[in-house]
């Protein structure tokens, strides 16, 4: 949707943003997003590279201008339903560009986004919807993978029968608006039918104008207890500028992107940061090897990000070695086992494999290394902290700075620090300090030259026979063997010691390996302290969806209940991805 005075308004307000500058004789900031909103920084990219690809999905290809055009028209849309600056509206769609223009749409003036997570149970749907005040949801409609609407029907009744824009009741009282993106079905008086065309000459809304409001509510990963709705503002599009630098991002980049949009990797890490460059995103409904493998090859893809299952993936499918993937520059690979670095630089042949540093909390990255600087660095640490940011290594105990080599908790602080947790004061607290310092709660070090290695997440690590274990060294050690596709270790308290390991392993398809084989192998290989008490053969991790990260609380509480032993305090478990034990 077209609305020229809209857009001439957007653009005054970024001309006279730069004139402030100069009128003040000072420089103009080397990042060129700094102090700008959703509306001006999309504002700020179309007269870059209006008519350049932005995105491409399946058989269709938008510009940076029918990007803008989309957002316009979500705006109006949400405008004309009495949406206003403050109300909450959740996004719980898979991959497709209406994701995209939704998000962008909502922001831009003054709504604040909640990514749901499209595999979570219905219940654990109904806890964000509910703690993050949703007002409204956008849900997919007749043909989707999943049928939202029936589930969220299940929860408030009036979806069934009642009007739309006065649904709230069971479970989601709040919950004012259910949104389909494509025909609901006839059952459904109360869902707001979007797969019809919009009605013509909605207005649309001002577009807020203050970089530091609130932006999106992005649950955390959950790897350690229920998630949080960490509150991010408009800063992240200047965040998005800063990522792209280390790795030299130009109009020329495409990204190559399959993982969830609802995580902060594929919008804050991914999309935003090729964008604001002028640079294409080729967008995946959901990872599959080969049609990655072809895009890689039609649309010269540049960047992709790469977990350590999509490597494998990659590597194993029939057509890797067909393929023209002389593109490939960059790999923002999930993972600090140098075993899959090795094979991202050797054998998929990226030269720029990069790791990092962040959280959603930090609106993602806070710490990269350059793409090009030498293997060792990019193999081992996690980079030098992003401009204007702070990276401190404290005592967890009391906070006290640490030198470098000295291993302690990761604390951060800028512009890119989330504004809260959303509805949690308490955590919130614990969290972020009066000075402004965010508190990860991840362990890491400096090294001399000022680059930051990552260590682990701290309460991760245990005691055993009064010495401290990192369990990344003993999965390290386990996933060398040729039958373990994966491992994950941790510690439960056990009577009469301080902690006992416990590992967990998944097998390769097709191969065996005993308890006793392994151990007798980590025998020779650890010290007697370091020996897991038991291993569990399993064949699915509990994983977060969209960072695939195991969820090792729901390991320990797993293993405390097979061992019978009492967890104090007993860890917030979160229902979904339960254990499936190996046949």
């Amino acid at each position: 949707m077209e609305d020229q005075s809209s857009e001439r308004s957007i653009k005054s307000k970024i001309s006279t943003y730069f004139k402030a500058f100069d009128e003040e004789n000072l420089p103009l900031p080397s990042n060129p997003f700094t102090g700008l909103t959703y509306a001006k920084s999309i504002a700020e990219i179309v007269r870059r590279y209006g008519d350049r690809e932005a995105l491409v999905f399946r058989d269709h290809r938008y510009t940076f201008r029918d990007l803008q055009n989309e957002a316009d028209l979500m705006s109006a849309r949400f405008a004309a339903l009495g949406l206003k600056r403050g109300d909450h509206v959740s996004i719980l769609l898979p991959n497709r560009p209406e994701f995209l223009w939704c998000w962008l749409g909502a922001a831009q003036m003054g709504l604040v986004v909640v990514m749901i997570n499209t595999r979570l149970k219905g219940e654990e749907i109904a806890y964000q919807l509910d703690q993050s005040d949703s007002c409204a949801v956008i849900v997919p409609g007749q043909g989707a993978f999943r049928d939202f609407i029936s589930e969220i029907g299940e929860l408030a009744p009036a979806v069934r029968t009642g009007k739309a824009g006065e649904l709230g009741s069971g479970r989601l009282p709040k919950l004012r608006w259910i949104i389909a993106l494509d025909h609901p079905g006839d059952n459904y008086s109360g869902v707001t039918d979007w797969s019809l065309a919009a009605e013509p000459g909605l207005d649309l809304p001002d577009m807020v104008d203050d970089v530091n409001c609130a932006g999106i509510i992005g649950y955390s990963s959950g790897t350690t207890a229920l998630p949080k709705g960490a509150v991010l503002s408009h800063q992240v599009w200047r965040k998005a500028w800063d990522i792209g630098t280390p790795v030299d991002f130009t109009e020329n980049d495409c990204l190559y992107m399959a993982i969830p949009l609802f995580g902060s990797m594929a919008t804050m890490n991914g999309a935003m940061t090729l964008w604001v460059r002028g640079g294409k995103v080729v967008l995946g409904e959901q990872f599959d090897a080969g049609a990655c493998l072809r895009a890689i090859e039609h649309e010269r893809v540049t960047v992709m990000h790469l977990l350590p299952p999509i490597v494998r993936q990659l590597l194993d499918h029939p057509d890797f070695q067909e393929r023209d993937r002389s593109s490939l520059r960059i790999g923002y690979v999930l993972s600090i086992d140098p075993d899959v670095l090795d094979a991202v630089s050797d054998r998929l042949g990226i030269p720029g494999m990069m790791t990092g540093y962040g959280l959603t909390e930090t609106s993602t990255v806070l710490t990269r290394n350059r793409w090009d600087d030498p293997r060792e660095v990019r193999h081992t640490t996690q980079g030098r902290p992003l401009p204007d940011i702070e990276v401190s290594i404290r005592t967890p105990e009391n906070g006290e700075p640490v030198g470098a080599g000295e291993t302690g908790e990761i604390w951060a602080r800028g512009y890119c620090n989330m504004l809260e947790y959303y509805k949690k004061p308490e955590e919130t607290a614990k969290t972020l300090t009066p000075e402004g310092w965010l508190r990860t709660g991840d362990l890491g070090f400096f090294r001399e030259d000022g680059r930051l290695v990552f260590v682990g997440r701290h309460g991760e690590g245990y005691k055993s026979r009064g010495f401290n274990v990192a369990p990344s060294e003993i999965e390290h050690a386990i996933n060398t063997r040729t039958e373990v596709e994966a491992s994950a270790v941790v510690g439960i308290p056990w009577p009469g010691e301080n902690d006992i390991g416990i590992a967990y392993v998944k097998l390769r398809p097709g191969h065996e390996l005993s308890e006793d084989k392994l151990l007798s192998d980590l025998r020779s290989r650890l010290a007697s302290y370091k020996l897991p008490r038991h291993v569990y053969f399993i064949d699915e991790f509990p994983l977060t969806s969209g960072t695939g990260k195991i969820q090792k609380y729901k390991l320990r509480v797993d293993a405390a209940e097979r061992l019978g032993v009492t967890l104090e305090p007993t860890p917030a478990r979160n229902p979904q991805g339960s254990l499936q034990p190996a046949n």
